[in-house]
């Protein structure tokens, strides 16, 4: 019997124009991964920053993958998170099962 498959951890920032932001993003989710080596964590970005949400999921889907824990990185539960978020994930491929975890603030 095959161990079960657990969900990819999807973190999703906002963003932004100045390239400190996506580096930050990025040794945060480098930590993580080094924290959790039995979790796979991935990143996506709402705007100015690359890979974007929807290209996330989409590879996701394509590889396969089925459940998906979306992991806003944010501090409040504004705009993004009850509005930009949801919008996004809604798009996700129809085989991916999101579940939208709570903002970290």
């Amino acid at each position: 019997m095959s161990a079960p498959v657990r969900p990819v951890l999807l973190v999703v920032a906002h963003g932004s124009r100045d390239p400190r932001h996506a580096a930050t993003v990025h040794a945060l989710v480098r930590r993580v991964r080094a924290l959790r080596p039995d979790v796979r964590v991935e990143t996506g970005f709402l705007d100015f920053n690359v890979p974007s949400v929807q290209g996330v999921l989409e590879s996701l889907e394509t590889e396969g993958v089925r459940d998906v824990v979306a992991l806003p990185l944010l501090l409040t539960r504004a705009f993004h998170a009850k509005a930009d978020i949801p919008a996004v994930l809604a798009a996700a491929p129809p085989l991916l099962g999101i579940l939208q975890a709570e903002v970290l603030g």
